[in-house]
C-alpha cells in the first residue's frame, strides 16, 4: 500500500513538473492555454500530499511488523519466524497429505 501511495505521488509531481515546464516554455503556443497553472497548482498539492501519506503509511508498516508476532493459522499460537504453523498443527497437515499421496499400507 505505501509503495502505491509513493509511486502515485512521485510519478504525479512528474507529470505537474513536465506539464508546468512545457507550458512555461512554450507560452506562445496556442495549446499551452489548455494547461491551466490553477490546475497544476491544486495538483500538486495532491501529489504531495499521497507522498506525505505513502510515507506516513510505510513509517506505520515498519512498526507494525516489529511489534507482530507470526502466529500459527490454526489456533494463534507465536511461531518461529517464516512459519506457517505451529508443530503440532504442522505434523497434522504431513500426515494427512502424506495418507493421500501414499495409498499402500505401511510396515510396521
Amino acid at each position: 500500500m505505501s509503495t502505491t501511495l509513493l509511486r502515485l505521488g512521485l510519478w504525479t509531481l512528474i507529470l505537474v513538473l513536465t506539464l508546468y515546464v512545457l507550458a512555461t516554455t512554450y507560452a506562445e503556443q496556442s495549446w499551452a492555454e489548455l494547461i491551466p497553472m490553477t490546475m497544476l497548482q491544486q495538483v500538486l498539492v495532491v501529489a504531495a500530499a499521497v507522498l506525505v501519506l505513502g510515507i506516513v503509511v510505510r513509517i506505520f508498516d515498519k512498526g507494525k511488523k516489529v511489534v507482530t508476532k507470526n502466529r500459527c493459522r490454526t489456533c494463534r499460537t507465536p511461531v518461529a519466524p517464516g512459519a506457517l504453523f505451529c508443530r503440532e498443527h504442522l505434523r497434522t497437515i504431513l500426515h494427512a497429505e502424506d495418507d493421500k499421496t501414499h495409498m499402500t499400507r505401511v510396515r510396521r
